[in-house]
C-alpha cells in the first residue's frame, strides 16, 4: 500500500497495520514523500488516535534505523528515557534517575534529546555538568562497559529522523514521532522506566514495550500531568514483566514519602534544572531529592536486581547517601571528554 492509499485509510479514521506504519516511515525517511504528505500523517495520526500497532511499527522502524551501540548485555541494561512533552516545567528527574541507578550499580543506556518542549532536556543538563554528549557509538559503549553509564544524543544515533525534522517543526503538534525515542534505544536495551505525558499511553505502550521484546518496563504518568512518578499525587503505571502487563496506581505514601507540590521542583533553565538535580546528587533533602528516589525506586525495580519496592528505595538512598551517584556523574564528566 502506497502513502497516498495510507492517509486515506487515515482520513476516514480508520487504524494502520503495524505493516503500513513501518511501509509509510520507509517512504518518508527514503525520501519518497513530499512535506505535505509528512504533515498530512502526522496530524491524521495524532486526530485519529496513535494504536497499539501503529506505534508499534514506528518503534520496530526507527530501532532498526537507528546507530548501533553495541554492548555486552543488552538485557541487563536500563534507559530511563521518556517522552517529553509533558510541558510542568520540572527539572531533568530522568537524567538524574540514571546517575542514581548507576550509582546503585545498574548499567544505564541513557538516551535523550535536547529540550524540544521541557525547559531543560537530558543533553542540557549534561552540558551544563561539563560533559562531552556527541560521543560515538563505540565510545559510548565503551563507557556503559567500563563506568556503567553511557549517553547516546539521539540526532545523532536516529539519521532517520532528519527527513521528518522539517515537516513536524511546521505542523507543531505532539505525534507519533514523540513517542519513538524510548522504543528505539539505540543499545537495545531490554528495561527502562518510561515517562509518558498521556494517562491514555500507560496502557498503549505497555502493550507496545511488551511486543517489541522489552523484559522489564514501568510506564509511568503523574496524573497532575507529568511523564515522571509524581511526588504531588496518584501516578498510573503500567508494569511489562515478559508477556504480562500490569496497571496499577501508586502514590508517594507506598514508600513513606511525603507528598509535595511539583512547583517545589519546578525550574526555568537549564542553569536551575541542574543545580536542583545536583544538589540531590550532594545529598540535599527535600522535594527534589524524594521526586529522584521514586522515579529511581521503579528504575531500579526495572533492572531486575531487586523485586522489593522497599529494597529498591533503599538502593537508591544508598547510592546517593554514599556519594556513589555524585561520583558517576563525575567519572562521566571526565570520560566523555577523554574517550
Amino acid at each position: 500500500m502506497d502513502l497516498k492509499a495510507i492517509l486515506q485509510k487515515l482520513a476516514e479514521g480508520e487504524d494502520l497495520s503495524s505493516r503500513e506504519v513501518y511501509e509509510a516511515l520507509r517512504e518518508m525517511v527514503d525520501g519518497e514523500a513530499t512535506d505535505a504528505q509528512i504533515g498530512a500523517f502526522i496530524m491524521a495520526t495524532r486526530m485519529k488516535g496513535e494504536s497499539v500497532d501503529e506505534i508499534e511499527g514506528a518503534g520496530r522502524f526507527f530501532r532498526e534505523r537507528a546507530t548501533k551501540v553495541k554492548v555486552s548485555s543488552p538485557d541487563e541494561v536500563v534507559d530511563t528515557c521518556g517522552t517529553g512533552g509533558d510541558a510542568k516545567g520540572t527539572f531533568n528527574v530522568s537524567t538524574v534517575t540514571a546517575f542514581v541507578l548507576a550509582g546503585a550499580g545498574v548499567k544505564v543506556a541513557k538516551h535523550g534529546n535536547r529540550s524540544v518542549s521541557s525547559r531543560c532536556g537530558s543533553a542540557d543538563f549534561l552540558e551544563q555538568a561539563g560533559a562531552k554528549i556527541d560521543l560515538s557509538a563505540d565510545k559510548v559503549a565503551k563507557m556503559i562497559e567500563e563506568i556503567g553509564i553511557g549517553f547516546m544524543f539521539a540526532p545523532l544515533f536516529h539519521p532517520a529522523m532528519k527527513r521528518v525534522i522539517g515537516p513536524r517543526r511546521e505542523v507543531g503538534v505532539r505525534s507519533l514521532f514523540n513517542l519513538i525515542g524510548p522504543l528505539s534505544n539505540p543499545a537495545g536495551a531490554l528495561r527502562q522506566i518510561l515517562g509518558v505525558f498521556r494517562r491514555d499511553l500507560v496502557e498503549t505502550l505497555a502493550h507496545v514495550l511488551r511486543r517489541i521484546g522489552i523484559k522489564k518496563a514501568y510506564v509511568v504518568h503523574g496524573l497532575e500531568g507529568i511523564d515522571e512518578v509524581s511526588i504531588e499525587g496518584t501516578t498510573l503505571i503500567g508494569e511489562v514483566s515478559g508477556e504480562d502487563v500490569r496497571l496499577f496506581e501508586f502514590v508517594p505514601e507506598d514508600l513513606g514519602i511525603e507528598r509535595r507540590s511539583l512547583q517545589n521542583v519546578c525550574i526555568s533553565t537549564p542553569e536551575e534544572s541542574f543545580r536542583m538535580g545536583f544538589g540531590v546528587l550532594e545529598g540535599e533533602e527535600g522535594p527534589h531529592r524524594d521526586i529522584v528516589l521514586l522515579n529511581s525506586t521503579f528504575g531500579i525495580l526495572a533492572s531486575g536486581v531487586t523485586s522489593d519496592m522497599k529494597t529498591a528505595l533503599d538502593m537508591a538512598v544508598d547510592s546517593i547517601d554514599s556519594g556513589k551517584a555524585k561520583k558517576k556523574l563525575e567519572q562521566f564528566v571526565e570520560m566523555s571528554n577523554e574517550v
